[in-house]
């Protein structure tokens, strides 16, 4: 049975925050963890307006939680005052009680404030349980879990709709002018064409919208593109004219085949070097397969900046990842050394493609940008990118307070990749060590 939650007298209470305190103090308590609750609030964020300086905060109280105090017969409390928030993400505490005022409203948090208004949590030393505890509750986060995640998964869906309509708009208007380009100056029509095109896309509309108003304009043009009468295929014509031979000249053909008189050229014909060529062609490939390729790539083998997204920097990147930063470094020295990160998604990574598919999640847990992500992948490759994203989850999620931007680490990391001063083996030596 959840405790009463009480509310300082100088909070001005709005309908939105006096839900949040209602569902603080709900009896029938939700089973769920700490990843399945973290993981649905950062996909629900942008549905709940929760962006920015906010988000920040987000991130840091979640990890601030810890995984038992997710259990039924407990309370997801935190425990840290607005100065220490102001420090951490480089804003001062009104911005911060606002952003934390904005978490409640959005029925993400409550709270439980104590008589002098100070946060603190004390814990029982038996089985650190919280005896006594002020500050931030995510106890409505845990009650809405449900909820949120069809608010996650309504988003998501939205989102790739508008990306659809995007894509068939862009499809679509190009395969018009196109076709426009094809009919040249037909006129009226045409003209009329490139009008409404011109509409549509200038119209102050939805993607989907623009996108069946071009749909339609696409099938009229291709309508007026049809010809009136199609022509005959080129076999059927040569039925119909059944060529005669009348005119046709009386010639002898020339059967002259004696073969060359060698003496006159002592010169190899031209298939005879071919011939040549070709062995010569075979025996280098041969010859360049079997030299032992080197450790690390040359600095003449390296790819200019401008290559970047090509076959040859994916393959670089794929020998750095094999050869470089990822050497000394295997998934059970990863499972060893994540031990916060494997508590919260459930269990361990039983290979380097579970981590890679694991890595959405991931990034979700320290705010890492789709974009980010992507670029991360094209410049280091994805089992190095996946292996720096797990060492920086963990390192954020056992010191919140120390790493208050895990993805500008993360970003600097794979900096430090790319100019081969990335010691990963170490970090994970020491995560597993402690």
């Amino acid at each position: 049975m959840q405790n009463q939650v009480s509310v300082a007298t100088f909070r001005r209470l709005t309908p939105a925050m006096v839900e949040s305190q209602r569902l603080a103090m709900a009896n029938d308590i939700v089973a769920t963890t700490k990843a399945e609750v973290a993981i649905t609030l950062k996909k629900a964020a942008p549905a709940l307006g929760i962006e920015g300086t906010t988000y920040h905060i987000l991130d840091i109280l979640i990890g601030l939680t810890k995984a038992d105090d997710w259990k039924q017969d407990r309370r997801p409390l935190v425990a840290i005052s607005n100065e220490k928030l102001a420090e951490y993400v480089g804003r001062t505490t009104r911005t911060v009680a606002r952003c934390l005022k904005k978490l409640v409203e959005a029925g993400v948090l409550a709270y439980r404030d104590s008589p002098t208004g100070r946060r603190f949590i004390y814990r029982n030393d038996g089985n650190g349980a919280i005896d006594r505890g002020y500050g931030l509750d995510f106890s409505p986060s845990r009650q809405r879990i449900k909820e949120l995640q069809e608010i996650a998964e309504a988003f998501t869906a939205e989102l790739k709709a508008k990306q659809q309509a995007r894509r068939e708009v862009t499809r679509l208007s190009r395969a018009i002018a196109d076709l426009l380009v094809l009919l040249g100056n037909d006129g009226k029509s045409t003209s009329d064409h490139e009008n409404n095109l011109s509409l549509i896309m200038n119209a102050q509309a939805g993607y989907a919208e623009k996108a069946e108003r071009l749909r339609a304009l696409y099938e009229l043009v291709v309508a007026s593109q049809q010809p009136t009468e199609p022509a005959k295929p080129a076999l059927e014509a040569n039925k119909d004219n059944k060529m005669s031979g009348v005119h046709d000249i009386n010639v002898t053909p020339y059967n002259y085949t004696n073969h060359q008189n060698l003496k006159r050229s002592n010169k190899r014909t031209s298939s005879n070097d071919d011939d040549i060529n070709s062995a010569d062609a075979k025996r280098v490939d041969l010859a360049l397969e079997k030299k032992p390729k080197s450790k690390f790539c040359t600095i003449l083998e390296r790819p200019s900046p401008q290559a970047t997204g090509s076959n040859k920097l994916q393959k670089w990147n794929d020998h750095q990842d094999e050869n470089g930063a990822l050497s000394e470094v295997s998934i059970g020295l990863i499972n060893s050394a994540t031990n916060e990160v494997k508590s919260i998604l459930g269990g361990p990574f039983r290979s380097w493609a579970h981590l890679i598919e694991r890595s959405q999640d991931l990034k979700l847990l320290i705010g890492l940008s789709e974009d980010g992500w992507r670029r991360a992948i094209a410049r280091v490759g994805r089992h190095l990118a996946a292996a720096i994203l797990v060492t920086t989850c963990e390192k954020a999620l056992r010191s919140p307070d120390q790493l208050a931007r895990p993805a500008g680490y993360f970003l600097a990391c794979v900096d430090r990749a790319i100019d081969g001063k990335l010691a990963l083996h170490r970090s994970l030596f020491g995560l597993a060590s402690v």
